[in-house]
């Protein structure tokens, strides 16, 4: 089976062959038709992330997996051909994050998809049969992995966690692969929303999409942030960042953070924080639930997958640069299958 592995920390991504994936109890094969390339994936092939230490060489990575169902066990848990997305965290369903609900801050994860098992830059993947979300028939293949987590995660850092409602006034900080999507649902709810970014092509595809975006430097963000915002969702995860988005939330407002990186921290003096009522609201990733909902505003046209690139699965160093040199909106795509 050919795949694009890591190798080595200091490598780039090698092309490999590796042995086919075994199909198990409880979990389905999949044929790898597309998968979405995050920053994430790039963490981890650099040896960035905090299971790096331990995690076993060669590795695919890749989460964001649209797939079709080849096979099953036990047989007949999907319709082969049945087109499929990962949701990849498999929790454990024992510790208290687990029984309390929360699975997406199970402290004991079973899988992780991409992450610490292996993903989607792969011509074929097993995973368990309980992450899988079909796509609906509406929704095009290379559009269909990012779904999984650009989406996802926007989809609970606005409606989940930053609770936003019609008629909040609402800020997103970074108009990457998870802002541009953020933008998008806050607008769905029936907020207003502006979105902020460094980026001239970021700032112009958002404006394609009709978010009133502007750049970072821009003085009318300011004049904008005078009442403050109900919402701010940051999505860079840098203390200068973070610390502005504080700055543009109003009294009883709250920070939703996304973004993260080593060393970064939110620092925001106590008159501020406590008689100012401000609430910090951190949003790890996407419950299925809230997943499956996401995937319906796609369905439905009123979310737009935004995709900057489709390259082959033996591109993926190239995208990677890209990805690092800030040069992609939205998301990159691996057509690992020839879809396109």
């Amino acid at each position: 089976m050919r795949a694009m592995a890591v190798t080595s920390y200091s490598q780039p991504l090698s092309e490999v062959e590796l042995p086919e994936p075994e199909l198990r109890p409880g979990h389905a094969l999949l044929e790898v038709l597309a998968c979405g390339v995050c920053f994430s994936d790039v963490k981890t092939s650099r040896g960035h992330m905090p299971f790096s230490d331990e995690l076993a060489l060669p590795h695919v990575p890749g989460h964001e997996i649209c797939g079709r169902v080849l096979a099953t066990e036990p047989p007949g848990e999907f319709e082969a051909g049945t087109r499929v997305v990962v949701h990849h965290y498999s929790p454990c369903g024992r510790c208290a994050r687990c029984r309390a609900g929360q699975e997406n801050l199970c402290t004991n994860l079973k899988a992780w998809v991409g992450f610490t098992h292996h993903g989607g830059f792969a011509e074929r993947v097993v995973v368990p049969l309980d992450r899988l979300l079909p796509i609906p028939d509406s929704v095009e293949t290379l559009r269909a992995g990012p779904m999984t987590c650009a989406l996802g995660t926007a989809y609970r850092a606005v409606v989940g966690r930053g609770q936003v409602t019609a008629g909040d006034r609402v800020a997103v900080l970074g108009l990457g692969g998870v802002g541009i999507h953020a933008a998008q649902i806050a607008r769905h709810a029936g907020a207003e929303v502006i979105g902020i970014d460094r980026s001239e092509r970021a700032l112009a595809v958002a404006r394609g999409l009709d978010i009133d975006a502007r750049a970072a430097d821009d003085a009318g963000v300011e004049r904008a942030a005078a009442e403050g915002f109900d919402v701010v969702i940051d999505n860079v995860g840098r203390t200068e960042t973070l610390e502005r988005a504080a700055a543009l939330t109003r009294p009883g407002g709250r920070v939703v953070g996304v973004g993260y990186a080593q060393g970064q921290r939110l620092s925001v003096e106590t008159p501020r924080f406590v008689l100012g009522e401000l609430e910090l609201v951190g949003s790890r990733y996407v419950a299925r639930d809230e997943l499956e909902r996401a995937i319906r505003l796609v369905a439905q046209g009123h979310v737009e997958i935004v995709i900057d690139a489709v390259r082959p699965l033996a591109e993926v160093n190239d995208v990677f640069a890209q990805l690092e040199g800030g040069r992609l909106v939205g998301r990159a795509v691996l057509d690992v299958a020839g879809v396109a």
